[in-house]
């Protein structure tokens, strides 16, 4: 078909204009010369074009839909579940997990993607071969496992089951390390951590923690679930040097719930208890006390004696004990040093830096007290010192130490005498015991600075003016001991040796003893009265008998025999008693 071509003419204009017009099939083209010229083509070899375009688009639709429908064909011949197929772990093996749907005969299963090699196919199920651990699968979650259909005169197709694996509980939590051992300072602040000890568990499950002991403990955890070991209680090593802690942990509250498994660990937990260097040395012997938290030991001091215009050999004889301190710190026994510091201006005296042995370097020459201050302080550490006083006294010279009157004593005690009771000077008296020890320094002989001690005898003491009394109950029949007289002024002693003799209580016989002489006058005198009783009874019958018989003769001789028979026999028991 040939083109025509339709020329319309228009007035000229002056004004200059171009325009472009489209109506279906026709097209207005502007001339480009002046004066204008509208030309309208209609142009028959488009529409021609367009149809030929619409033959292939329809060609294409067919072909399009024929293989649409090879694929439908495809897709219905086996299908699978669209959800994801949720199996627990520890599972039985040959567990179903899915039925693969064919909806024709003749199809050929076939697995072509079996992750972790876990999964099988028995006809149109596909189960799984083995026992599947969710803490070992990489992707226990989404498990894609595909199955490929096959028939012949069809396309063969993939289709895809996910597989989720649920986690059970199924594994106990543990530690680590089956012991732990930790070390903590003993100053350390209450509520300070120590450590953090953690379990672990495969299941990936909220943990629980409780610690024993749980009653009075030095250390606590800071909760149930964060096993932070916290100081519980202010720590001494001098009283604790090591606690021992047992950590359990549970993958579940406590009691767990009747219908869940429940698992447990634990771990021992030694904490050791560091002694630092917090205390000064303590010159022994001391009181301990506490200031606050703070331990501290007092020491009453130390007291000596010396002779006026002497130098004394070798170290002082000191009271208590001689001079020594040592660290306050248990464990750790710094080196001590000493000095005195204050009351020796007179270089009278000096001290050992190492032992604390005082010694003189010259005589006193003025009496009366003198007043050492002794600082004892560390070597590796000067600020840790204490100070304690050395009280000497410079006195005369004795001559002659305290001396009892006797060389041995006797006393008495009853065996029914209770404490407090005082020994007793005689058997006959009721008298106390008492010693006395003389001093010829003194022109009287009495020592006001003398005092007395009982040594080698837990019944009795002594009092300060030589009187001696129980102090328990006495079960024995006699004791012996030793009293001692000391010049506390010079130190000077005396001893003698005293037996005490354990009488019975009054009015009771002793076996060892026999009958005194008073039960002995009442027993004779007793007697007697008998005697003379029964001669009068005697003499009153012979004389009546003499009346009557005179054979009654020879029976007033049986008489006055047997009279004197019983006479003799009293005087010898009165001269045996």
């Amino acid at each position: 078909m040939k083109s025509q071509t339709l020329r319309l003419e228009s007035t000229p204009t002056h004004q200059l204009t171009q325009s472009v017009l489209y109506v279906k099939k026709y097209q207005l083209v502007p001339r480009p010369h002046s004066p204008p010229y509208l030309f309208v083509f209609v142009r028959y070899w488009d529409m021609e074009r367009k149809y030929s375009r619409k033959s292939v688009k329809f060609a294409f639709s067919c072909i399009l839909a024929f293989f649409l429908h090879k694929l439908c064909l495809g897709q219905k011949i086996c299908s699978v579940p669209s959800e994801p197929v949720t199996l627990k772990e520890n599972n039985t093996i040959d567990i179903v997990v899915a039925y693969i749907n064919t909806t024709t005969k003749d199809v050929t299963l076939t697995l072509i993607e079996n992750p972790e090699d876990a999964f099988d196919l028995k006809g149109s199920f596909l189960i799984v071969k083995k026992r599947l651990d969710f803490e070992k699968l990489l992707n226990p979650e989404e498990l894609a496992v595909q199955v490929r259909c096959n028939k012949t005169g069809f396309k063969s197709i993939t289709l895809t089951v996910l597989v989720q694996v649920e986690n059970i509980n199924d594994n106990p939590p543990s530690f680590a390390q089956s012991e732990y051992e930790l070390d903590v300072n003993e100053l350390t602040p209450i509520n300070t951590s120590v450590g953090l000890i953690e379990a672990k568990d495969d299941d990936s499950g909220v943990l629980y923690y409780t610690m024993e002991p749980n009653v009075n403990m030095y250390f606590r955890l800071e909760s149930m679930y964060k096993p932070n070991i916290l100081v519980n209680k202010t720590l001494d090593y001098d009283v604790v040097q090591q606690v021992t802690l047992t950590l359990y942990v549970q993958d579940t509250p406590s009691p767990p719930p009747p219908d869940q498994l429940s698992f447990t660990g634990t771990t021992t937990i030694r904490v050791n208890i560091k002694d630092i260097d917090n205390r000064p040395p303590w010159f022994q012997p001391c009181m301990r006390t506490t200031l606050g938290t703070a331990k501290i030991c007092l020491s009453l001091g130390y007291k000596g004696r010396v002779n006026l215009t002497e130098k004394q050999d070798g170290p002082l004889q000191l009271q208590p004990g001689p001079i020594y301190a040592r660290d306050g710190d248990k464990s750790r026994n710094e080196e001590i040093t000493y000095k005195i510091v204050r009351g020796n201006e007179d270089s009278i005296f000096q001290i050992d830096e190492t032992t604390g042995n005082i010694t003189m370097l010259k005589p006193a020459d003025i009496a009366g007290p003198i007043s050492l201050t002794v600082l004892a302080s560390q070597v590796s550490n000067r600020d840790q010192f204490a100070s304690t006083s050395v009280n000497i006294e410079v006195m005369k010279k004795s001559r002659n130490p305290p001396k009892f009157e006797r060389e041995r004593y006797e006393a008495y005690v009853y065996s029914n005498s209770g404490p407090e009771n005082m020994v007793l000077r005689d058997r006959t008296s009721n008298r106390p015991f008492r010693v006395r020890a003389r001093d010829d320094d003194f022109a009287n002989g009495i020592n006001p600075d003398i005092r007395y001690e009982v040594q080698y005898s837990s019944y009795v003491n002594i009092t300060t003016d030589g009187f001696v009394l129980l102090k328990k109950a006495v079960r024995t029949d006699s004791f012996a001991l030793q009293v001692r007289a000391v010049d506390v002024s010079t130190g000077e002693s005396g001893t003698a040796a005293l037996s005490v003799v354990v009488l019975p209580p009054v009015g009771v016989q002793s076996p060892s003893e026999g009958y005194r002489a008073g039960d002995m006058a009442l027993l004779g005198f007793v007697m007697a009265a008998l005697l003379v009783l029964c001669l009068i009874v005697i003499g009153y019958l012979i004389s009546r008998l003499k009346k009557e018989n005179p054979d009654t003769l020879k029976l007033s001789e049986v008489s006055n025999f047997s009279s004197k028979l019983l006479f003799r026999s009293m005087l010898a028991a009165y001269s045996f008693h």
